[in-house]
């Protein structure tokens, strides 16, 4: 499990999360969303133990990743957007520093690696990109790590590789292991994130899980927004794509996730109301374009 309680951290003197309070519990992969700038690969390095907060509780498995034991060090796994390797072969790699993960799985990282189509005889230094970010996977998920941290894991990617990374991250959630994923690309991995977790200024902003989210939104393409319970809507070529709070939206799509983000950041009450049951009022397209603007 991993806790933050009252967090504060900042470059210099502007606090980046002030009071950020957040709670996530093993069996999950946790979808992290944030704007460009909000945070989200800073708060994976304060998970990881990479940075320390200025104030409050950080947790990891009832350890305080800060303080940088080896036990908490063993015992979570950052893959960084573009993960460095030296000039190794992944054999050596594999020996060299397994060693620092007691609970390091040869044998499921053997498969991974021949499941991902990895070069044996290759270092890894020379590996393009996307095959670094395989190889950082496979060697996350054999790892033993309790907490795995993933920071943009599909950028890079082609479409089979895409779907390649889709079976192995859901194969690698487990019910003792915290999954957190940040990430822009939504799409390509929506159907494994649950719950999202949305942090804006400086705050979790939204934490819902998709049944929620299923229960109460819906997503339609309309000519019109005229008489709907539009949470948020977007122009799109046959009019808008909207979202929608479902009641009187019986004929609408389960929520796209993409939608739920830019209505967390762009219209935030309307997206708390519905999630809520409440009432929404008339949306108003252009001031919902404002605020989407006024946040990018």
């Amino acid at each position: 499990m991993v806790r933050m309680e009252s967090m504060t951290f900042g470059y210099g003197k502007r606090p980046l999360f002030e009071g950020l309070d957040l709670r996530l519990e093993p069996g999950a992969i946790h979808g992290l969303l944030g704007l460009n700038g909000a945070g989200k690969t800073s708060l994976l390095k304060i998970a990881a133990g990479a940075l320390r907060p200025e104030r409050g509780i950080v947790e990891v498995y009832g350890r305080a990743p800060g303080r940088r034991e080896a036990a908490s060090l063993a015992d979570v796994c950052f893959v960084p957007e573009d993960p460095f390797f030296p000039a190794l072969k992944p054999a050596v790699w594999v020996e060299r520093y397994a060693a620092f993960r007691p609970a390091f799985e040869r044998g499921r990282f053997d498969e991974l690696f021949a499941e991902l189509g990895l070069d044996a005889d290759k270092p890894i230094s020379k590996f393009s990109y996307g095959q670094r970010k395989k190889f950082a996977l496979a060697a996350a998920v054999a790892s033993g790590a309790r907490l795995l941290l993933l920071d943009e894991p599909t950028n890079g990617l082609d479409i089979p590789s895409k779907a390649q990374l889709r079976r192995v991250l859901a194969a690698a959630s487990g019910p003792d292991r915290v999954v957190v994923v940040s990430t822009h690309q939504i799409r390509d991995l929506e159907l494994l994130l649950d719950p999202i977790i949305v942090i804006d200024r400086g705050k979790v902003a939204f934490t819902v899980t998709m049944a929620e989210l299923s229960d109460r939104l819906g997503t339609a393409r309309l000519p019109s927004l005229d008489g709907l319970p539009v949470v948020y809507a977007e122009r799109d070529a046959v009019g808008w794509t909207a979202l929608l709070a479902t009641s009187g939206a019986e004929e609408a799509a389960p929520p796209d996730l993409e939608l739920v983000f830019d209505a967390a950041v762009a219209a935030p009450a309307r997206l708390a109301a519905a999630l809520r049951g409440d009432a929404l009022p008339e949306y108003r397209p252009d001031e919902a374009a404002l605020a989407a603007g006024g946040r990018a």
